[in-house]
């Protein structure tokens, strides 16, 4: 009996706890859009990597339709006493360079992905997203711009 309840009361936790990490999340998120709301064709993305035993990360990105960098924040760790920090280092280049640089040093040393540190996987996630959507969305804008009767 005293099992069900301490695995209740972990479950209870568990949930207050992922409840205040998602308000910071959203937090965070919004902060960002409104800095840059109004400012067309610029973009937010995401990527994340959770691990099981060791600490997780969430990266967001500001990047614009030339596929520049104009913003990078990181969450690294595994309590709720995280929060987004600036990564300066990304700041003002292409996302296929980042992706790039994070392949060459990874897929050239045959480092699994598991072993890759958890903030570098996010990372390209958010740059993979990032070349993709703004790759759509300038395809879909030639398309429309071509359809344009002269």
């Amino acid at each position: 009996m005293n099992l069900v309840i301490i695995a209740c009361l972990i479950l209870v936790a568990n949930y207050g706890l992922t409840f205040i990490q998602i308000k910071n999340y959203r937090k965070s998120t919004e902060n960002l859009i409104n800095k840059y709301r109004g400012n067309k064709d610029y973009y937010l993305f995401s990527g994340q990597s959770r691990r099981a035993l060791k600490s997780g990360s969430i990266v967001m990105m500001i990047v614009d339709k030339d596929y520049i960098v104009k913003e990078c924040q990181v969450m690294r760790g595994v309590s709720i006493l995280s929060s987004f920090r600036e990564l300066d280092t990304y700041k003002g280049m292409h996302a296929g360079d980042i992706l790039a640089q994070l392949h060459e040093e990874y897929d050239g040393n045959k480092i699994k992905k598991s072993k890759i540190p958890a903030m570098n996987v996010a990372l390209m996630t958010a740059a993979e997203n990032a070349l993709l959507t703004v790759a759509k969305k300038n395809a879909s804008t030639a398309v429309k711009v071509q359809r344009i009767p002269s």
